[in-house]
């Protein structure tokens, strides 16, 4: 039998566990999922340790695993975040999770000017994914200067860009509208219907940003997608095979989906 796990601390709330379950259900293959917390001081001990097959991380590990493992995939090193590992190489799964997400969608993005909310691991995997969607321009809207700067000079050097005033496109990438921060919203951008609004988060399925941006016309997308299809990613890492050949999208993100509700 096939092990995989997600690492990350805390852990509990992951749900990676129900989507790995649910696609392994559909592949009819004999493997398993779990969970694993993991504590910052550990990571080197487990990446030693472990006995998985491949594996996911996810906070506070993406960006501390990058020193410990034998090997890096050249998106990943470019990225600067590791969301997967297979035979202690790291990759980052997370900005195809997120191109994928607008083919599915029926997005292109080609030309549009964007604008990223957020600089942290997850703004990098999204600018990357832009990048390599051929956007025309990308702009970071972050409250901590250093970190906005240290994202703007990592995406000049891979995108000739200019500071557009009103974006087509709008990306959360902030905790802004989950958890603690469940009524908060992103610093209030005027939302029509020509924008698409794109969030990170998938729980809530609707964040309180979302909503406001239905309301005002636009066309939105929630983070369940970008989870689906990074997690469709790792498995097609860790099989050596492309997966979506044999699985149903749709019945996977109904039972996220459902999931969610009766979390409510």
């Amino acid at each position: 039998m096939k092990k995989f796990a997600v690492i990350g601390s805390p852990i509990d709330h992951s749900l990676s566990p129900l989507l790995h379950a649910t696609i392994i259900k559909q592949l009819n293959i004999d493997a398993s999922y779990e969970k694993v917390n993991v504590l910052p001081n550990q990571i080197k001990k487990f990446i030693n340790t472990n006995d998985f097959d491949g594996y996911n991380v996810t906070i506070p590990h993406k960006n501390t695993i990058l020193n410990n493992l034998n090997d890096l995939d050249n998106d990943a090193k470019d990225i600067t975040a590791v969301n997967c590992v297979f035979k202690n190489k790291g990759f980052n799964t997370d900005w195809i999770g997120f191109s994928y997400t607008l083919r599915k969608n029926k997005i292109n993005l080609k030309g549009k000017s964007c604008l990223i909310i957020g600089s942290g691991g997850a703004a990098y995997a999204i600018a990357f994914a832009l990048i390599k969607n051929e956007v025309g321009s990308i702009t970071i809207e972050n409250r901590n200067l250093e970190n906005k700067i240290k994202l703007e000079k990592w995406i000049e050097k891979r995108l000739k860009t200019k500071i557009i005033i009103d974006p087509e496109v709008i990306i959360n990438c902030t905790p802004l509208g989950m958890g603690q921060y469940n009524d908060k919203m992103p610093s209030k951008f005027k939302i029509t219907d020509k924008h698409i609004a794109i969030d990170t988060i998938y729980n809530p399925l609707r964040t309180k940003w979302l909503k406001y941006c239905d309301k005002k016309g636009a066309i939105t997308i929630s983070g369940l997608d970008m989870l689906i299809s990074q997690g469709i990613a790792s498995l097609n890492i860790w099989l050596n095979d492309d997966i979506n050949k044999y699985i149903n999208f749709k019945i996977i993100k109904t039972t996220l989906e459902k999931h969610l509700c009766l979390q409510k």
